[in-house]
């Protein structure tokens, strides 16, 4: 197996994880609203932000599988990690 059909399926599998993430923000919020402060309607819109966000990239992963090189692979997992922080830092600032 060489590194093209590698790059492949962490594409794949990256894009499933997305899309059922980017699933339980826009469809199952109330996991997340348990755990965050009183204003639901700002909570609800930064889930749904992010939910979509994160299903922008579950498509672009899904899109660039088959075409993706070595070097555009490491700039779509920097710009995914990016995201993914950026969540992360502004969900533990919301929690209760």
């Amino acid at each position: 197996m060489n590194y093209f059909q590698m790059i492949f399926i962490i594409f794949i599998l990256i894009g499933l994880f997305l899309s059922v993430f980017a699933f339980f923000l826009l469809k199952k919020q109330t996991i997340f609203l348990a755990l965050l402060a009183a204003d639901h309607e700002s909570n609800k819109q930064f889930l749904a932000r992010y939910g979509f966000l994160f299903l922008c990239l579950a498509l672009l992963a899904f899109g660039l599988s088959p075409f993706i090189q070595r070097d555009g692979a490491l700039y779509f997992i920097a710009l995914m990690m990016f995201v993914s922080g950026l969540f992360s830092y502004q969900f533990s600032k919301k929690i209760k």
